[in-house]
């Protein structure tokens, strides 16, 4: 008999999102069609099966608390294949030191890519709509954090309270290569075109994005307390980040599509999502970082004003 994903979390009294991992990992025996995992019972039963009862050859399959333990345990080349565990002791250990290293950086919580995971996306906006004082925004695209599906309703509701904000972001210049380099690996090489490019989609989201931009920026105008500011660069940052005055989410960028996404680009957070106090070292830094490129000092890495790029992409402001 097949088991759904839910069946399996049900019977070992997990979540979902567990099952997904363990899935992903290879840690759970199953084959995939299309969208659609297919676990029998048999695969289910060797990692729901005390340890003391299966044959002598299986002894390492993955338990419930072994796959736990995998996760201290260096990775293997097979990922099916689950290296013996460490002693309770040692397990403790290493569980200790990981919490006082994380601790120690201020690391508060490792959440899901935000591209799947509803809960990260609730916890940036959570943090939002809570913030007072100055925000940065850091990103590739417009559409990151001023696309019809991103924080745009947040944003509006601080500029119509008039709320203490000021917010500054940084973006990627959407009429770059930088960004032509970034529709080539979500849609395809078609769009080295520049014909093609500024008629296809990351284009258009980028023009409707920066609408939403220009609209914010002349309400702030009318505003006393609430700021926007938007720059535009020739750079390829190193990670997504959200930053209020007490937390820092960050996301690291990069190329390339995992074998197990359904759709869209590791640039597209399929990566995890971490959240720092803004107190931290690593905040402090990538604070630091915000500001240098803000400045506009660096003669190599070219800066661009609101203005400019409504111009070049044709945009009323």
């Amino acid at each position: 008999m097949n088991l759904r994903v839910k069946d399996v979390a049900a019977q070992l009294n997990i979540s979902e999102k567990t099952v997904y991992k363990w899935l992903r990992d290879g840690l759970l025996p199953a084959r995939r069609i299309g969208k659609t995992w297919i676990i029998t019972e048999e695969a289910l039963r060797s990692v729901s099966t005390p340890a003391s009862l299966r044959p002598e050859n299986d002894a390492i399959s993955p338990t419930p608390q072994r796959l736990i333990t995998a996760g201290f345990n260096k990775l293997s080349k097979d990922p099916l294949k689950v290296e013996p565990p460490h002693s309770e002791g040692e397990t403790l250990n290493k569980f200790v030191d990981i919490l006082a290293g994380a601790t120690d950086q201020g690391l508060n919580k490792i959440l899901g890519p935000r591209s799947s995971d509803q809960n990260t996306i609730q916890t940036i906006s959570s943090s939002l709509e809570a913030a007072e004082g100055e925000i940065l925004l850091q990103g590739i695209g417009l559409r990151e954090f001023f696309g019809e599906k991103s924080y745009t309703a947040i944003l509006r509701q601080m500029s119509s309270n008039n709320r203490a904000v000021q917010v500054r972001a940084i973006l990627v210049n959407p009429v770059s290569e930088f960004a032509r380099a970034r529709a080539v690996a979500e849609d395809g090489l078609q769009f080295e075109d520049e014909g093609q490019f500024k008629s296809g989609p990351l284009y258009n989201d980028s023009w409707r994005s920066l609408n939403v931009i220009a609209d914010l920026k002349k309400q702030s105008e009318l505003r006393s307390r609430f700021g926007i500011d938007v720059r535009f660069v020739d750079h390829w940052p190193s990670v997504y980040m959200v930053m209020t005055a007490q937390s820092a989410f960050i996301e690291t960028y990069h190329f390339g599509k995992p074998n197990y996404a359904l759709d869209g680009t590791s640039i597209d957070g399929l990566v995890p999502m971490f959240h720092f106090e803004s107190s931290s070292s690593y905040a402090q830094i990538l604070r630091q970082h915000f500001n240098y490129i803000w400045s506009g000092s660096n003669p190599h890495i070219k800066t661009f004003s609101l203005g400019d790029i409504a111009e070049a992409m044709q945009v009323v402001f």
